[in-house]
Order: C-alpha cells, then structure tokens, then sequence
C-alpha cells in the first residue's frame, strides 16, 4: 500500500471514530487515541491554554503541558519531547482552529514521516470540525433545557395567579403554592411560614412523600431555625442540619430535613414570613433555588396584600404575561443571534472543508456529507422552535402578517378577514397572535372541522377577533383545557374572552381588548 492510500484510509478511519463522540471531551480522547494508534506514536495530545485537554502515553496526571506546547507549533522535525520510559521523540503537531489556541501533539521515538505529518495535519482539522460541532449542538440542547424550564415554571405560576384570581381562601392559596414549588424544584419538603406576634409562626406545608401534612397552628418561631434566621436578617438564607439534627416534618410524615433554602415574604414592605424548600438528601439545593423562589414569593406577597382586590391582581397577572413574552423574545433573539448563528457559519465552514477535499478521498467526503446533513437539520429544527417561541414577524409586520401566516400553517383550511391597517399596542397584537394560535391548534386537535373563519377588525378604540369553525363543538374552559391559558392572558391585557359551543354545532371564539393603553402597576 503506498503512503498515499495510506494516509487516505488512517483519515477515514479517523473520522468514523471521532463522529461517534457525543460531547468535546469524549472527542478530544478519540482523537488521540486513534492518532497514536494509526501512527504508531509513543505519545499524542491536544493542549489548550495551559490546560491538558486530552492525551495518551502518560500516567494519568502526569503529561507535562508545558513540554507538550513548547513542542510545537514550530517546523517540521524540529521539535523534540523527552518522554519518560521511551527518550527524546521527535514531534509532529499542528494547531486546531477549536477550542482557539489549541495544539495536537503526536511524538514518536524514530520520527515521523512528511506523509505523517501531513495526517497528523489532516486529523488535527477533523477534531476541531467535531469539537465545534459538538459546543454548538451542546449549546442548543441547553437552549432546550432552559425553554422546558421556563415554560414548567411559568405554567406553575399561572396555575397559582389562576387559584388567586378565583377568589379561593389564603389557606387553599398556600397549599398549593408549597405543592407548586415542591414539585417544580424536585424538592422533597416545602412550607410557607406566616410570622405572628410573640416569637410564634403558623406552617402550610407540603412533602413529596405524598402524605397529606397538616397545617401548624401557633408553633414557637425558635424551634424553626430556618425561619428564625431569616426573621433575623431579612434575606433568603441556607442551613444544613447534623446527623441527627434535622426535624422531622410531622409525627405523621417522618420525614428528616437534612438541608434547606429559604426567603422572605414581604408584604407592603414588612416581612410577614418564609418561603422555604428543604431536602431529605446529602445534596444541597441549586444556586438559583432562591431566585426561582422568589416569583413564587411575589405572587404570593401580592395574594396576601390584595386578597379579593381584582384590580390588583389584573396588574399581577399583565405582570406575568409580560414576562413570560419577554422570555420568549429574549430566547428567540439568543437562539437567532448565538446557536442559529453559530450552526450557519459552522455549516458553511463544513461544506468549504468538503470542497477542498482530494477527489481520490471520496470515502472522508462522504462521511462529511452526512455530518453536514445532520448539522443542517439540527439547524432546521432550531428554526422552526425558534419561530414558535415569539414570531419575529409580529413585531417586524405587525398583526395582519402574522395572522396569514397562523392561517397558511393551520392543517385546517382558515378564511382570513383582517380589515385594519395601523399597528396596534403589542401587549393587543401579541394577544391576539397567540389566541388565535391557541384556537387554530385546539380546533385541529379535537373540533374536526372543514373551514375556519378568522375575522380581526378595530371599531371605536376596541379591537376584536372572532373564530368560528364547522366542527363538533363542545369547548368547555371548565374541563381545564387551553382555554383557561387564554382567558388569563385575555383578562390580563384588559379585554374579554367569550365561547360559544354548543355540542355538534361548532365553536365560536370572540375576543375583545381595548387599543388604549391600559393602567399599569408601577
């Protein structure tokens, strides 16, 4: 076999191997493995900073970075690295474009060859492609992750401003509060602690061991340690309990606390009590416990001081609209402007290497084919969420836009009638987007309908938007469905949401939302 043929099969080798990595780590470690394995070398690495990324040819812990940089990069054959057990080794290295500034180091004992040094080359630029492939689509199922979480907790949240706005008493407030939190934070014990006259407190509680905990009446606030900490410095604060220190929840749930984080409540500026997460575990709650805290602590600071005033609590409810809308912007930009970004100049740098590869290396060309496939449908499906989060179109268009494109995308055919032309208030526009979006999705989903007829039109300071369809009929907001979302999000904007749905007759959905700005609650 000549060099040629050679050094083509040792690279496609080397590609299958390094392709199946699934994180940067696991690539780097592949990379040098195969390295020395096809050249033979005494040693191979990849240095970065002053940092060992991976290597082989050392004891564990002991590849001396400082050597292996100053090893390269530098000519050919002028290098040496004096390894132990083996001698000095001439080197071969060649620098990745990622991570920036790093170095593949390969040395072997009787040299390397001009062939194998341009393998070496070759291998160098394959790890880089891999490992910033691997950063981008990390990147991007953290960017998922992030949506997912987001998205429980602004549901949690919406369930609670939905229990409060119902009028329902404090006790049944705080109840599900602590289950809400509990269970959003995978907690195993929560409590909300109300501060009284005289060193005492009441407890609502809730454990996930399932076991109902009952309220506590007056209770002396010294025995809590973690609620009198805070009475004391009126910040979020963290304890953990000794071996045999932690309380148990109640006699009827034996449920030792071994950790737990709490915060405030304060109400018209005075602290009324605490809002805690405790953990039966070794493992300490997570760095942003607190703050994730803290949302549930506003809503409940705002049930407590506005209890069956529903003025306030329309401005509570706008609030959390507001910023579950400013979340969705603020991760449609960083996903357009950071991952989508990134995996576009990753994908044309990946087509502009598969350019410039040999025609006789068809086999390498081809496996960059199917790497570039896979990035440009990771690429797709970041689009496409990334649409589905907050539609640029709505802001860059406006309404009618927006709505025909809802229409074109429905998988029911929708008769659109949009007679206005001035842009609306957003807080108008971006209610009525996802109204419409929510009513399209529901009538695929359960109304069997032929036809939608969507008709948005702006008469005396009022705009309205009425959907009709043919289907089974039957909509009920009661039964829990979508519908509740959106008459919160209705209500919150200030307007009205009516259904009309009778069984076997079809559904009508009319909403109407004032143009004029609304009061806020500063």
């Amino acid at each position: 076999m000549d060099a040629s043929t050679w050094s083509t099969q040792q690279l496609a080798e080397f590609v299958a191997v390094v392709s199946t990595a699934r994180s940067e780590a696991e690539a780097a470690h592949l990379a040098v493995e195969r390295a020395a394995e096809a050249l033979d070398a005494d040693v191979a690495a990849i240095v970065c900073a002053g940092e060992l990324v991976a290597a082989v040819g050392y004891p564990e812990g002991s590849a001396p970075v400082g050597d292996l940089e100053a090893a390269g990069p530098g000519p050919e054959y002028a290098r040496q690295l004096d390894v132990p057990g083996v001698g000095k080794c001439d080197t071969a290295t060649a620098l990745l474009e990622h991570p920036p500034g790093a170095t593949m180091v390969v040395a072997r004992l009787d040299g390397l060859t001009r062939e194998e040094t341009g393998l070496v080359r070759g291998m160098a630029r394959v790890t880089a492609i891999t490992m910033r492939m691997l950063r981008v689509l990390d990147d991007e199922r953290t960017a998922r992750e992030e949506i997912e979480r987001l998205a429980a907790e602004q549901a949690a949240l919406r369930r609670v401003a939905t229990l409060v706005a119902t009028a329902a008493s404090p006790d049944d407030v705080f109840a599900a509060v602590a289950a809400e939190v509990g269970q959003l934070l995978g907690a195993d014990y929560t409590e909300l602690t109300h501060f009284l006259p005289s060193e005492t407190a009441t407890v609502a509680a809730w454990s996930a061991t399932g076991e109902p905990v009952p309220s506590m009446g007056p209770t002396a606030l010294g025995d809590r340690k973690l609620a009198a900490l805070i009475d004391q410095t009126h910040r979020p604060e963290r304890v953990q309990y000794g071996e045999d220190e932690g309380p148990p929840v109640t006699a009827a749930v034996p449920l030792r606390i071994r950790s737990a984080v709490g915060v405030p409540i304060i109400v018209h500026g005075h602290l009324w009590g605490v809002m805690a997460v405790g953990s039966a575990g070794d493992q300490f709650a997570p760095p942003d416990t607190e703050s994730r805290l803290a949302d549930f602590t506003e809503l409940v600071a705002t049930a407590i001081a506005n209890a069956g005033a529903q003025a306030e609590l329309k401005a509570s409810r706008s609030r959390i609209v507001a910023s579950a809308d400013e979340t969705r912007r603020r991760i449609e930009r960083d996903l357009h402007d950071g991952a989508q970004q990134r995996l576009v100049s990753l994908a044309l740098r990946l087509r502009a290497a598969q350019a410039a590869v040999p025609p006789e290396l068809d086999e390498l060309s081809a496996n960059l084919d199917s790497i570039t496939d896979e990035l440009t449908r990771a690429l797709e499906d970041l689009r496409e969420m990334a649409r589905g989060i907050h539609p640029t179109i709505l802001a860059e268009g406006g309404l009618g836009p927006a709505l025909k494109t809802l229409a074109r995308r429905s998988s029911i055919p929708v008769e659109l009638n949009v007679r206005m032309q001035e842009r609306l208030p957003e807080r108008v526009e971006v209610t009525a987007y996802y109204v419409l979006s929510e009513a399209l999705a529901n009538a695929a989903k359960h109304a069997s309908a032929a036809v939608i007829h969507v008709q948005v039109d702006t008469t005396d300071g009022v705009m309205r938007l009425a959907v009709s369809d043919d289907g089974a009929g039957g909509a009920d907001p009661a039964r829990g469905s979508g519908l509740v979302g959106l008459k919160d999000r209705v209500e919150a904007a200030g307007g009205e949401l009516t259904i009309h749905s009778p069984p076997g007759k079809g559904t009508r959905l009319v909403v109407e939302l004032p143009v004029a700005p609304q009061p806020t609650d500063g």
